[in-house]
């Protein structure tokens, strides 16, 4: 009996040691892995601002590799515990391909990296100033929306490679506007660079990591604007439009607005002006009064055009000779003369040598070919005349 219960003892130690080999052989297999979307660690950056230089972009590399090991020792491991890194130290700028190194636990092997260099643009290392812009997000009740707005600091200094910061508009803080309350508050908000369409701007730090920012609800009114339009445009410009605002939108504490039944303004000049555009409106507004935002840009709106030219020729035969002396007899030996005009496109449209009479004077001239002067006038107001040439030939003659 002993006996047996000794082989059967044996007999299951061999089995488990077989069902163990088999376990660790055939259940958890050696397999092959790829493993995607490794963040590549750059190093060494430091060094290359003490060159002047940045990388270009948001910094942002990933590689693939492919690994070796026990299927459950892969299936449980986070891609975290692989590191990837590439070393910038000594490239110059422009494009460079930067090898990438992976470290992989010890009981992993590394098999291959399929993209085993990265493609690094360096560019010249710029910083610029860029104020500091409060974006109120949200509503606020009707009638009312956020003022005295203040921001510190006003400028934060932008700093990468210069793709980048030329790219940057503006620096954003962003608040809720449905936070702010008639006593004033501060707010630590965390600015961020934005290009023009309002889209965050990647590769480029910022000297400050929050900015205070304070304000108050106000009210908001609606009331007359006074403003004089003073000047003119060059003669050679015409004004096809204008439009003066009437009305001008402002906030302010509530009794504040109460007292106020207008606006006047600053005159807005339009000489030398050469091409349409919005002259900025300054109104003179009390102590603790804003102009609200849907009047933020108000100005005086112009709209001018270049004035046309047209060129007529003008028969000298039709031409009113004046204080041709007794008994004598003038022949115009010029056929014709050229007019230049400028104008409106409407009055020019029609213009003909009918709109236009010629003067020779040919006072105290004797017998004799003379060059004389010729004058032209025209019913028509144009913004300047030329005539060319400006004398003709004249032939004076005795009457036979």
């Amino acid at each position: 009996m002993l006996k047996n219960n000794t082989v059967l003892k044996i007999l299951s130690l061999l089995i488990a040691i077989f069902l163990w080999f088999y376990v660790m052989g055939e259940v958890n297999p050696t397999i092959t892995k790829t493993i995607s979307n490794i963040p590549v660690q750059l190093l060494n950056e430091d060094t290359l601002e003490q060159r002047g230089l940045a990388v270009q972009g948001d910094s942002e590399f990933v590689v693939s590799i492919e690994v070796q090991g026990k299927r459950a020792e892969l299936n449980s491991m986070e891609k975290s515990e692989f590191k990837a890194t590439a070393d910038l130290f000594g490239y110059k700028e422009g494009e460079n391909e930067v090898p990438v190194t992976v470290e992989v636990p010890d009981n992993i092997t590394l098999k291959a990296i399929k993209n085993p260099k990265i493609k690094v643009t360096l560019e010249e290392l710029v910083s610029v100033y860029k104020t500091v812009t409060v974006d109120f997000t949200g509503k606020t009740e009707s009638g009312t929306e956020p003022g005295s707005v203040t921001v510190s600091p006003e400028e934060i200094e932008v700093k990468g490679a210069k793709s980048s910061v030329d790219s940057v508009r503006t620096v954003k803080a962003e608040i809720d506007a449905s936070k702010i309350t008639d006593e004033e508050k501060s707010f630590n908000v965390e600015p961020q660079a934005v290009d023009k369409n309002g889209d965050l701007v990647s590769g480029v730090s910022l000297s400050a990591k929050t900015v205070q920012v304070g304000a108050v609800l106000y009210y908001t009114k609606t009331v007359p604007l006074k403003v004089e339009v003073k000047g003119s445009v060059p003669e050679e410009y015409q004004v096809t439009d204008m439009s003066v605002p009437e009305k001008i939108s402002i906030r302010g504490p509530k009794a504040a607005l109460d007292e106020i039944t207008s606006i006047s303004a600053d005159p807005v000049d339009i000489s030398g002006v050469t091409a349409s555009t919005t002259l900025e409106i300054q109104p003179k507004l009390p102590e603790g009064i804003e102009v609200a935002d849907s009047s933020a840009n108000i100005g005086v709106t112009i709209k001018i055009k270049g004035l046309d030219t047209k060129t007529v020729a003008l028969p000298t035969q039709n031409s009113r000779i004046r204080n041709l002396g007794d008994g004598l007899n003038a022949y115009v030996n010029t056929a014709e003369v050229e007019v230049t005009v400028t104008g409106s496109e409407a009055l020019l449209k029609d213009i003909s040598a009918d709109d236009f009479t010629l003067f020779i004077d040919l006072k105290d001239l004797k017998e004799g070919n003379h060059a004389v002067a010729v004058k032209v006038t025209s019913d028509k107001k144009f913004n300047s005349l030329e005539i060319k040439p400006q004398q003709v030939e004249v032939t004076i003659k005795g009457q036979e």
